[in-house]
């Protein structure tokens, strides 16, 4: 008389290696499903082409800036950023100098600037070995209220740090009136 199998030998019966899910599915097929495969890819390829390819703004203005509007067709690149209001002169996120009548009236560079970006630069050059022309370039972001003089000013104190390309930036308009 023969008796049911008990657990201590079910492993003998199943056969060598095989696990108790392998042999439950043994008669069922396995397909896999490509079309909902290939529509998950198409997607992650357009999302993919779509975030390399868009085009959009690589400078953060300040709110306290309204920034000048122009035509201009020349992109901006990333170089280090100087912010000029009415109220300071910021590099690099830190305000290095407030502005009031004395700025104003005393000569032409602003020794403090001078100074900031010359640290700057030297620190460039140590951390990179050399610097070529594309590191001495500065973006300047002036207010549409900003004196002519005082963007001057700064502008004349990179250029005697050593930064012989200063950028404007602005907002582009597209179109305009044309007159």
């Amino acid at each position: 008389m023969s008796s049911a199998p008990t657990k201590r030998h079910l492993p003998l019966m199943l056969g060598y290696k095989k696990s108790k899910a392998v042999i439950r599915g043994k008669d069922k097929k396995v397909t896999l499903n490509l079309t909902s495969m290939i529509d998950m890819f198409t997607i992650l390829v357009v999302f993919l082409l779509k975030s390399y390819s868009a085009e959009g703004q690589i400078v953060t203005v300040s709110d306290a800036l309204t920034l000048p509007e122009s035509r201009a067709e020349q992109k901006i690149e990333l170089n280090l950023e100087i912010i000029v209001t009415n109220d300071a002169i910021v590099v690099d996120g830190e305000p290095i100098v407030f502005v009031d009548e004395s700025i104003m009236r005393e000569g032409n560079p602003i020794p403090i600037l001078v100074d900031r970006l010359s640290d700057h630069l030297e620190y460039t050059r140590q951390m990179r070995g050399i610097t070529d022309t594309e590191e001495m370039k500065v973006n300047i972001q002036g207010d549409v209220a900003t004196q002519a003089i005082l963007l001057q000013r700064v502008m004349s104190s990179c250029a005697q740090a050593g930064y012989a390309t200063q950028n404007l930036t602005v907002i582009k308009v597209e179109g305009g009136d044309e007159e």
